[in-house]
């Protein structure tokens, strides 16, 4: 809960950060660009988890600290989200939830950063090959150039790369996506409004008007390939939860 109320001040003040238009508010919509600073921060209702009959979401329950949620009927959720399969049968609603477009947040949080006077070192000369350990503790860095930056504190935060650095025990999981396109000047209500988690799906209404659906889930994989088999996944069970995203043209794939 902590964590979800960070998020939306932190998009808030990066959208602040780098211009002078932050007294609009953070909240974006499709009707007009975004600017370049923009986090993409997306409000619209919070998230919605549709359940099919006998799935895993219809035999789950939120977490007691997770915030805010209401289990929906088949009626209620159509109210929220009129285009979903007629076969849902309910769903886990979140009404506090937003989200924000990673590629925009990542761009503002390096502009906040070199706005506040951090040293961002990039490519493959800056990579971290070791640790700086004395006495359990962790001191610096060893770059792969040779140099070497002591500090008081170190924050791993290289993913399934981790293993590198640290005898842990992490996993890589690749994930295949696309984006889809709404059209433009189509007038009425949009298709979707609410981020949805399903079973094997999630489908995420941008505020450029992008609509994101992920993710295959492959252990051990590292590569950025796109396959037909991946696609194919993610599309099968993206438009059987919302069937009206057939219509809808692909823009962009990618894999990480």
């Amino acid at each position: 809960r902590r964590g979800r109320k960070l998020t939306g001040e932190g998009a808030r003040y990066l959208w602040d950060v780098p211009g002078d238009g932050g007294d609009e508010g953070g909240e974006d919509d499709a009707s007009s660009p975004l600017e370049p600073w923009e986090t993409g921060f997306h409000s619209t209702g919070g998230f919605l988890a549709p359940a099919f009959a006998g799935d895993a979401v219809a035999t789950w329950s939120p977490q007691p600290d997770s915030g805010r949620s209401y289990w929906l009927d088949d009626v209620q959720v159509r109210e929220l989200e009129p285009n979903l399969h007629p076969d849902v049968v309910g769903g886990w609603w979140f009404p506090e939830d937003a989200s924000v477009d990673a590629r925009r947040l990542t761009c503002s949080l390096r502009a906040a950063c070199a706005g506040a006077g951090v040293e961002l070192r990039f490519g493959p000369e800056a990579e971290v090959t070791s640790l700086e350990m004395s006495g359990g503790t962790c001191t610096g860095v060893h770059l792969a150039d040779g140099r070497t930056y002591k500090a008081r504190a170190v924050v791993v935060a290289n993913g399934s790369w981790m293993r590198e650095l640290l005898p842990l025990p992490v996993t890589p999981h690749k994930g295949q996506s696309f984006s889809l396109r709404m059209p433009e000047g189509g007038g009425g209500a949009p298709m979707l409004s609410r981020v949805l988690f399903a079973q094997d799906t999630y489908i995420v209404p941008k505020a450029d008007g992008r609509i994101i659906v992920g993710a295959t889930v492959e252990p051990g994989r590292y590569d950025g390939d796109v396959t037909p088999e991946g696609l194919l996944h993610c599309l099968s069970e993206a438009t059987r939860l919302v069937p009206g995203l057939a219509e809808l043209p692909i823009e962009e794939t990618w894999a990480g």
